[in-house]
């Protein structure tokens, strides 16, 4: 039970917030007010002492810490494959940080149990899984190794117990997939040079003849391929690879088939845009991550299967369900236990976020949100088009724009471009991140905050051209 001095606390504490949320971010406040890291370490009480500190000194750190922070929600942030958040999936963080649950058994988290499995249904009937199953877990990442995991096993149930040695295993991504498969490889033992990145077209997408000559060559080499890992949103291309296509040689070489949609899974909300991951419903397994386009905060994710009981065979092992029974008592509802699908014991609720965010918006919401976010990523592709100033390095795909600064006083581009992300970040105006592909060294916009206006996609495109005419005019 608080204390009148805990509540005092708390009050001033969500005053702190609700300022925060409210604050006229273009006009007072910059994105991000940058600082080194040693002259951070100075800004920032960080030291722990022996008596702690008084309920006013937290209260500054706190805010010395917002005003540190990379503002996430402010409509200049474009730098990263996550923004803003909806108030509905805040109030679902906040409930679940109250009620300080767990979601390994039913009889620990009962009304979460339900919310989540509902949500896994709704999600995996969007797919198209009609008997389709999944989890909640920590994001994209966790839910490619689980993938990994499930197939692995299926192919190869003898590694759940005597590991895999000297594996010859084989699996396939594109050279644009995501780095987490490097991370999964490493995880399960099946070895960095046994992952075989397939190329991709000139748009980032799978090449599937491609795909198919490396499967017919790793089978020469004695390889045992078994896995095939499709992306719908390449992280930094935001390109779509061929689902349907690659479907047909998983099914021709009978290879199991995860779409990796924690990017752009969530146009499957939009009538409009579901085309761009037509087949979806023919793979295995499914990535999605709720805290990217649909505005949740992180981390909400999950993984979903076409077949029930597929995670629980992935996951756990007799030894394992021995090892566990001071939680799993087999009594009761433990039927509905999810603990034992999912490689997590203590695991949020992050399912209420989404719950909320679902409940509020309704799926006509978030339709909404999906074309809003295309018509503001198509407008931002114009404008760019539309400079003498600015080029798009790679043609529009998903919500991701990759465009330079055409520099008329150096051919060397790549070092220009990249300085300039620099001196954007450190002016703190606006937010933009830099990649490169196949050599080639470029801006990258994310859009992923709906609630912006055209004026805010102007502003950054200036800061840009600004920006890199002053950088010319330093260096040259």
């Amino acid at each position: 039970m608080m204390t009148s001095k805990e509540h005092e606390l708390l009050r001033d504490f969500l005053d702190l917030m609700l300022n925060y949320l409210q604050e006229n971010p273009l006009e007072e406040n910059k994105v991000l007010n940058y600082q080194d890291y040693q002259s951070l370490e100075k800004a920032l009480d960080t030291e722990i002492g022996q008596q702690g500190v008084s309920e006013k000194a937290l209260l500054l750190n706190i805010q010395s810490y917002l005003q540190n922070c990379v503002r996430t929600i402010h409509p200049q942030f474009f730098g990263k494959s996550y923004a803003a958040y909806s108030i509905p999936s805040l109030m679902g963080e906040i409930l679940a940080a109250v009620t300080n649950t767990s979601m390994a058994t039913y009889v620990g988290t009962p009304a979460a149990t339900v919310i989540e499995n509902a949500l896994i249904q709704k999600m995996a009937q969007i797919v198209g899984f009609k008997q389709g199953d999944g989890i909640f877990l920590t994001g994209g990442t966790q839910a490619n190794l689980t993938a990994l995991l499930c197939a692995r096993n299926q192919f190869l149930p003898e590694a759940k117990k005597k590991g895999v040695n000297a594996s010859n295993l084989a699996l396939f991504v594109s050279d644009q997939a995501h780095y987490s498969f490097i991370s999964a490889v490493n995880v399960l033992g099946i070895g960095v040079n046994n992952l075989i990145r397939v190329q991709s077209d000139a748009q980032g997408r799978m090449d599937v003849q491609a795909l198919e000559n490396a499967i017919e060559l790793s089978i020469k080499a004695g390889k045992r391929p078994f896995f095939i890992g499709a992306t719908a949103g390449t992280t930094v291309l935001g390109a779509f690879d061929p689902i349907a296509q690659i479907a047909a040689i998983a099914a021709k070489y009978q290879l199991w088939l995860h779409i990796d949609g924690a990017y752009c899974g969530s146009f499957l909300l939009s009538k409009r845009y579901k085309y761009l991951l037509q087949g979806c419903e023919l793979a295995d397994s499914f990535s999605w991550d709720a805290h990217k386009l649909m505005g949740v905060p992180l981390p909400c994710s999950v993984i979903l299967t076409k077949n029930k009981g597929v995670l629980y065979e992935g996951c756990t092992t007799g030894d394992i369900s021995k090892a566990s029974s001071y939680v799993f008592h087999n009594l009761g509802e433990a039927s509905c236990d999810l603990g034992e699908k999912s490689l997590q014991c203590t695991r949020k609720v992050d399912a209420l976020k989404l719950w909320l965010a679902f409940q509020y918006y309704g799926d006509l919401g978030y339709e909404n949100r999906m074309n809003r976010l295309w018509e503001l990523a198509q407008y931002a592709a114009d404008k760019i088009n539309a400079s003498s100033a600015l080029e798009l390095v790679y043609p529009r795909q998903s919500v991701n724009l990759c465009f330079r600064y055409r520099s008329q006083k150096t051919a060397n581009l790549n070092p220009f471009n990249r300085d300039l992300k620099e001196r954007l970040i450190r002016q703190g105006n606006t937010f933009l991140n830099y990649s490169t592909v196949n050599g080639v060294g470029f801006l990258r916009m994310n859009i992923l905050n709906p609630d912006i206006h055209e004026t805010e996609i102007d502003y950054a495109l200036e800061q840009v051209t600004t920006v890199g005419l002053a950088l010319e005019n330093d260096l040259y």
